[in-house]
């Protein structure tokens, strides 16, 4: 009898502490909605945000977001499956460093999401555009240097794109074109993963033309040849390479590998100044792979 009574107050006690932590899990929950709710409202003029759920890990800060829909002021709308939030700086108005990615995006190929350019997608074979997206990037006030760690789209059906790269003397509180002057780029790469979008974009390049793919290939491809050559003969080995990769990726897609490592670093609004792209390309030091070759 006395075992009998002894696990009868093990389940009470057990029992109770599950009730508990149900509670304390709901309570969580909805706290965890409210913020959520009260950081849409200060951008509601931008658009509306529901979700299904949210949930604050109280012990590292992280957020967690399932069942998103975004219906934006201009008409266009967009759904996610999750979006977490790993890292986020609350200190400063502009964060200083961030860790997140949404998953399950999808975006519905009409004219409110991507206006004229939408009839040519569905020509291509697109009616909804899914894909995963993740970010991280760390900003020091010391050095004034940004250093984005990733940047990276992943398509269910198109391409998956992964970038990182440094930036020096950036005024983090000066966002936008202005607060560009006098910041430099220091180094970067980029990775391109081919998923059938570069087919599908050629076929519909040589059909808009009437013709032929392999003409239009060919033809694309004689073009880049001569580039190439053409940088040859002016001595820039960037320009060079940069094309070389280029008609190696098209007559094969598959993964462009780009490394962008200037001799010393360069003003990031050269891109913005009507600079020659062969120019840039040597004043960047951009160089380019393809599936390691």
């Amino acid at each position: 009898m006395s075992g009998g009574k002894s696990f009868a107050k093990v389940f009470v006690v057990l029992a109770v502490l599950f009730g508990f932590a149900a509670g304390g899990y709901y309570k969580l929950e909805e706290f965890s909605s409210a913020k959520v709710h009260e950081f849409a409202d200060r951008y509601s003029k931008w658009g509306q945000l529901d979700f299904e759920r949210a949930l604050i890990n109280p012990v590292d800060r992280s957020l967690s977001i399932w069942g998103v829909r975004c219906d934006f002021a201009l008409g266009s709308s967009c759904t996610a499956e999750k979006v977490v939030v790993e890292k986020l700086d609350h200190e400063h108005k502009v964060p200083h460093f961030f860790k997140g990615r949404i998953e399950g995006v999808s975006f519905p190929v009409d004219f409110m999401n991507f206006g004229s350019y939408a009839s040519e997608l569905r020509k291509i074979g697109y009616e909804q555009l899914n894909f995963d997206l993740e970010a991280e990037y760390i900003y020091e006030d010391r050095t004034r240097r940004l250093s984005v760690k990733k940047i990276s789209f992943d398509g269910a059906d198109t391409m998956r794109f992964s970038a990182g790269f440094d930036l020096g003397d950036l005024k983090l509180q000066n966002p936008g074109l202005s607060g560009l002057i006098g910041v430099s780029m220091l180094d970067g790469g980029l990775v391109l993963q081919d998923k059938s979008l570069t087919g599908k974009v050629l076929n519909f390049s040589a059909a808009s033309e009437n013709l032929d793919s392999d003409e239009f290939r060919k033809r694309l491809l004689d073009g880049l040849q001569l580039r190439g050559q053409e940088a040859r003969s002016l001595g820039n080995g960037h320009a060079e390479n940069f094309y070389d990769g280029l008609k190696n990726f098209i007559e094969t897609p598959g993964k462009l590998m780009l490394r962008v490592e200037p001799v010393e670093p360069v003003p990031l609004l050269y891109i913005f100044m009507g600079r020659d792209f062969e120019e840039l390309l040597s004043l960047y030091g951009v160089t380019v792979e393809n599936d390691g070759k």
